[in-house]
């Protein structure tokens, strides 16, 4: 007898906590829905010569964009793998909007590929760790 009050009393204390987690879960989720969506119009648009950005989606928490860049821009981030993922990190952690979203769980994802081929070219994703955040 004891051990089953002592269950119901272990599932009464956790349940309201799982529900919290499921609720910022899924408010989570409508706010990167939201952003993918309002993000997203205008897409495909050039973000300059070499790059084109086609615009957000959303996986569980994370928020992803999808670039396409000429080829020979797409051998350069390949040779500079450094270079990149320090510009990005300079560009997301200077963003007020991202940091938001960053220090409320979500992962932000750029994925890049080649404009004509849609061969994969990097990805790199972002933590709120990686602004210390």
């Amino acid at each position: 007898m004891q051990r089953i009050a002592l269950s119901v009393l272990l599932t009464s204390l956790l349940l309201p906590a799982a529900h919290a987690a499921s609720l910022n879960e899924y408010e989570l989720t409508k706010t990167l829905e939201k952003v993918a969506k309002e993000s997203s119009v205008g897409t495909p648009r050039a973000i300059n010569e070499d790059i084109l950005d086609r615009g957000y989606t959303v996986e569980g928490n994370q928020l992803i964009n999808h670039l396409s860049v000429r080829p020979a821009h797409g051998a350069q981030m390949r040779s500079n793998p450094d270079t990149v993922r320090a510009q990005l990190t300079n560009s997301v952690c200077s963003n007020p909007g991202f940091r938001k979203l960053l220090a409320s769980g979500a992962v932000l994802r750029y994925e890049f590929s080649e404009i004509q081929s849609n061969r994969p070219i990097t990805t790199e994703q972002f933590g709120k760790a990686d602004c210390r955040l």
